[in-house]
């Protein structure tokens, strides 16, 4: 079991919702959601600043579109827990959208167990546990 959590990310005009993995072992020094070229085209975008992504094996082949998002944490029900916004990763072949520990931590995603799939949002109440986003 891992944290899953669902998104709404706005690209201008464009508005979808993803499960996306949340990562705490991919690092980055600022907010992204790294997608794979599908979902990048679902969002409106084709190509971007080719850049290299160091993944635990090897270095990756990427694309870096600058301040290309806002993405919001939602709830169960749907309801906007926080935003922030967001580089787009284009990652060619990507199994899974994910979002990056800096990501997790400003969204206020609180893990509470990454082999029970339970998280909680910072302005939670201590009570409150969450459960990873169905796919």
């Amino acid at each position: 079991m891992v944290v899953h959590v669902k998104l709404r990310v706005k690209a201008g005009n464009t508005a979808r919702e993803y499960v996306v993995l949340a990562n705490g072992g991919a690092s980055s020094p600022e907010p992204v959601l790294v997608v794979d070229e599908n979902i990048a085209r679902e969002l409106g975008y084709l190509t971007g600043e080719a850049a290299e992504a160091l993944v635990a094996d090897a270095k990756r082949k990427v694309y870096l579109v600058r301040n290309a998002l806002e993405i919001s944490l939602l709830d169960e029900e749907g309801e906007e827990l926080s935003k922030v916004q967001a580089h787009l990763v284009i990652h060619p072949g990507l199994e899974e959208p994910l979002i990056t520990d800096i990501t997790i931590d400003m969204l206020g995603i609180m893990i509470l167990s990454f082999s029970k799939g339970l998280w909680r949002h910072v302005n939670d109440p201590q009570s409150k546990i969450r459960k990873t986003a169905k796919q």
